[in-house]
């Protein structure tokens, strides 16, 4: 009877061990899934953020570029010759077809801001003496700064829709004489900004300095022209909650445009930044639920097991010595086993082969002895630190260390180090990897990288060689041949009658067309002006020219940016890339008016921008991504090529019906110290 009760008292605690088991497993394993997963979900949280805010960023540049590109459109425009001498008539006529060209109305006013032209209307059609405050004081800041200024929204009673004027002094011998302006519909802010919002549920607001809406997608139509709801006098948030006019709440992310003045907010609600959370919790339960369940049955099943395999009493067995030495030598990496005071206690057999010494020999040594010279002090010292503050851990993160063998050389390794306690002693558990294969494949591949790039710089430079000198032969030798050919036809031209004469005329014309072309070929392979007159005038020349053969207005701004220092090699890929930008505008980028080449340099890093008008392309569609001629794509492939040669990098934007933009980013730092 007695042996009866202890039997089912053993039974039950085997089982109540194992469901105890299970239990501490489960929560074990719950405990680190459930941080990640809620570590996760705050990642993904921050993410949306973080989205948000590179859209506010990205929201203001774009209607900051919309504002500039007005402004110098206004800018070049006060420059008209018809406004120094005061022909009115003329002045309009020519801004009529500027406003054709930017699709906007521009108007002109004297310093009392009476009319004097408005395409808006037929020539000579009487103005409206009454102007909005904001215009008013839009000129106000004009008369005081002699800047072009940006005015908050009102309601043109000419074109009887809200608008935000663009004013931009006129100046006439020093003085300013009149005021040049122009209205943008706040319809043309939404356009921007249609691309912008990349969430179905996210909004874009920009409210201007008197807390008008400019525009609000998705609800345009709704909120234009209309006054916010929240003030933000002085430096408001970054960040802040609030509740819309549709009664959701949301979190926004506001940024403010120092150009303008004008606030830009992203608006993401409450429940799409706690979905992930929410998600996660929910998942999280499931998992719990399903890992508990499982786990029970898993330990009851394993219990059974138990007593049927240990008879009645059970089970007390430790491993063998044997199968210890089985388990300690089928390592695949060398181990060893150090005590307190850092002597060797136990080593495998890959550990004796790897370092070139017997057990006899290493058992009870500093294993000091396995590390060179140079290191041991240091080893030491950090030896002692981690038996003061013994951790699993990897030895050696972030530098390169080395085990020494027997006959004194040296190979690179890794070492994880794991405590171990052993009654009273505390063990240190020592697996040592030789990573010396690992290493040698690196370094052959980064020579191998070395090499590539020091080959394709030395066939960028026989390119640009070659160039310089089917440029030179061109000119020179060609170029003056022709000549010779035309004087000698001009002096026999002289010398024949009047028929024969109109026939070397039209021969000379032909050699004249044929010298023009040469020196147009001759200044696409290498201008001149580069070597003699600096990057900065052989781009503003280039762009010039091929803005007049294109019949595109094209311009170059970087009075900024000083570029004349830079290195040979930097300046040549800055040209070929604006050479290559350019020649893909003129074959792909159909109906493009403007092209803009902008270079900005500021701490450390040189900006080249390039953008224009044109119908633009879908940069991530398949057709585009293939290397194919039809579509330009090799072209951008040997820009990338040059701008990675010098450490640069290469990133196109385009949508269809919108325009192109090409930045480079080209960081001067690495550039001077490859040089």
């Amino acid at each position: 009877m007695r042996i009866g009760k202890l039997h089912l008292r053993v039974r039950g605690s085997i089982r109540a061990y194992a469901f105890a088991i299970a239990i501490a497993v489960w929560a074990a394993v719950l405990i680190p899934v459930g941080l990640l997963t809620i570590s996760s979900a705050q990642t993904q949280r921050v993410r949306f953020e973080q989205s948000a805010r590179d859209k506010t960023r990205e929201a203001t540049a774009a209607i900051e570029q919309e504002i500039i590109a007005v402004e110098n459109a206004l800018t070049i425009l006060a420059t008209s010759s018809f406004l120094q001498s005061g022909d009115i008539e003329a002045f309009y006529n020519q801004a009529k077809e500027v406003s054709r060209r930017i699709g906007l109305e521009v108007a002109l006013h004297d310093l009392q801001l009476n009319q004097l032209a408005n395409t808006a209307a037929p020539w000579a059609t009487p103005g409206s003496a009454e102007h909005s405050p904001a215009v008013i004081d839009a000129y106000r800041r004009l008369e005081q700064t002699k800047q072009p200024v940006v005015s908050d929204v009102f309601f043109g009673a000419l074109v009887k829709h809200n608008i935000v004027a663009v004013e931009v002094p006129v100046f006439r011998g020093g003085d300013l004489a009149f005021v040049l302006g122009t209205g943008i519909p706040l319809e043309r802010f939404r356009d921007i900004l249609q691309s912008a919002t990349g969430h179905a549920e996210r909004t874009i607001g920009i409210v201007d300095r008197a807390g008008i809406f400019v525009t609000h997608l998705p609800n345009h139509d709704e909120y234009a022209g209309t006054h916010t709801r929240r003030s933000f006098a002085g430096d408001a948030p970054e960040s802040y909650q609030a509740v819309n006019r549709e009664g959701i709440a949301f979190h926004a992310f506001a940024g403010r445009s120092d150009l303008l003045g004008w606030r830009v907010t992203t608006n993401v609600p409450n429940r799409v930044l706690a979905a992930p959370m929410r998600s996660a919790i929910t998942d999280l339960a499931v998992l719990a639920v399903l890992l508990l369940a499982g786990g029970l049955v898993l330990a009851d099943f394993l219990a059974r097991r138990v007593l049927q395999s240990s008879g009645k009493l059970g089970i007390d067995r430790k491993p063998t010595r044997e199968e210890f030495e089985i388990l300690f030598n089928s390592s695949p990496n060398s181990e060893m086993v150090v005590d307190d005071r850092g002597r060797v206690v136990l080593l495998n057999e890959k550990a004796e082969k790897k370092f070139g010494y017997s057990q006899c020999e290493l058992v009870g040594q500093a294993v000091e002895i396995l590390v060179p010279d140079r290191l041991r002090e240091k080893h030491l010292g950090l030896r002692r630190g981690f038996a003061d503050n013994s951790q699993p851990r990897q030895m050696g993160i972030g530098r390169d260390f080395y085990g020494r063998r027997k006959d004194g050389s040296e190979f690179p390794v890794e070492v994880g180090l794991n405590p171990i306690k052993c009654g009273l002693d505390t063990l240190v558990m020592v697996t040592i990897v030789d990573i010396s294969a690992r290493k040698l494949a690196a370094e052959q591949l980064d020579a191998a990288r070395i090499e590539r790039d020091n080959l394709q710089r030395r066939l960028v430079q026989a390119q640009e060689q070659e160039r310089l000198r089917l440029a030179h032969e061109l000119h020179d030798e060609t170029g003056q041949t022709l000549t010779a050919v035309m004087l000698e036809i001009k002096s026999i031209e002289g010398a024949v009658g009047e028929p024969a004469r109109a026939r070397f005329h039209s021969l000379r014309s032909l050699l004249d067309r044929m010298g023009r072309a040469l020196h147009h070929v001759a200044w696409e392979l290498r201008p001149a002006s580069i070597d003699e007159l600096g990057l900065t005038d052989a781009l503003a020349t280039y762009i010039s020219e091929w803005g007049a053969r294109c019949g595109i207005v094209a311009d170059l701004h970087c009075t900024s940016a000083q570029i004349d220092d830079l290195t040979d090699e930097v300046g040549i890929t800055i040209y070929r890339v604006v050479q290559e930008a350019l020649t893909n505008v003129a074959k792909h980028a159909q109906y493009a008016t403007t092209v803009g080449v902008i270079i900005e340099r500021s701490d450390g890093v040189l900006r080249l921008t390039i953008e224009d008008n044109g119908c633009g392309f879908d940069v991530d569609s398949d057709s585009t991504r293939k290397d194919d001629p039809k579509n330009g794509r090799l072209g951008i492939a040997g820009m990338r090529e040059r701008l990675t040669l010098i450490g640069a990098e290469l990133e196109i934007e385009s949508s269809q019906g919108v325009g192109t933009t090409v930045f480079a980013r080209i960081p001067l730092q690495q550039e001077r110290s490859a040089a």
